[in-house]
């Protein structure tokens, strides 16, 4: 599957604080999450990067995927559903 090139830096952006040595299996399933997100022939958008790595960010951690993304000026309103869906 194809990945934008938008996509292809926020993942990048969002994993950076991922610590060095996890980084790269944390990076792998956060993926596999946003691949199961987008829809099947199309490319991976950075819509569909959002919704997995919410999707891929349990408990705790999703709080911290939040705040990042706001850190990131990332417009969260589209995807209060699904945040309230994972809590």
């Amino acid at each position: 599957m194809e990945w934008n090139t938008d996509a292809k830096e926020l993942l990048d952006e969002l994993v950076s604080p991922i610590p060095i040595f996890a980084r790269p299996m944390a990076k792998k399933g956060i993926e596999k999450k946003i691949i199961e997100v987008a829809e099947e022939g199309s490319a991976v958008t950075k819509d569909d990067v959002i919704k997995g790595y919410i999707l891929a960010s349990p408990g705790k951690m999703q709080q911290r995927a939040v705040a990042l993304l706001k850190a990131k000026k990332v417009d969260l309103t589209p995807y209060e559903d699904l945040l309230e869906e994972t809590k």
